[in-house]
């Protein structure tokens, strides 16, 4: 049996040609989503928001079964439902006994921070996944402000006009 990886996938990251699931076999792959107090109550959101967010979410998980990947979403009333992303990676890694979890990189730098630290949490090797949605990456920006006094996006978004034309 080859060795199995979970690919955990964020809420904001509903997409099929997200990075973390580029290049994955359904055979040997696990998908996590899961709905987590930690993420609902962080910011204060409206009702609904939430609620819409669980939804795309729910839709997005049968989505991807149909497509015939193993998908294990944990509901926000689950059983056992830790309340955090650290803690579902955790108990999903003992469930499905995987030897790697892979995640498309966080868009909040709260997230990122956590994921970053999985390796040692999860006892098993961690992927973070570069997030490609972006015209832009952290380098390109970084090199562009560096040295600036002041970091105006305005600027930064016409430097991106021309790049894509």
């Amino acid at each position: 049996m080859a060795d199995k990886t979970l690919v955990f996938i964020l809420g904001d990251q509903l997409s099929r040609s997200i990075s973390s699931l580029r290049g994955m076999k359904k055979a040997d792959t696990v998908v996590l989503m899961a709905e987590v107090q930690d993420e609902a109550t962080s910011v204060r959101h409206h009702q609904k928001k939430i609620a819409f967010l669980f939804s795309a979410m729910r839709h997005f998980a049968h989505e991807l079964e149909k497509a015939g990947w193993a998908v294990d979403y944990v509901k926000l009333d689950a059983r056992g439902n830790s309340g955090s992303f650290a803690g579902e990676a955790k108990r999903a890694v003992k469930r499905h006994r995987v030897q790697c979890v892979r995640v498309t990189e966080p868009s909040e730098y709260r997230i990122l921070k956590d994921v970053e630290g999985w390796s040692d949490t999860l006892g098993c090797n961690v992927q973070i996944v570069t997030d490609d949605r972006f015209i832009a990456t952290h380098a390109e920006f970084g090199s562009w402000a560096s040295g600036r006094k002041q970091l105006r996006m305005e600027y930064f978004y016409r430097d991106m006009r021309k790049k894509t034309g």
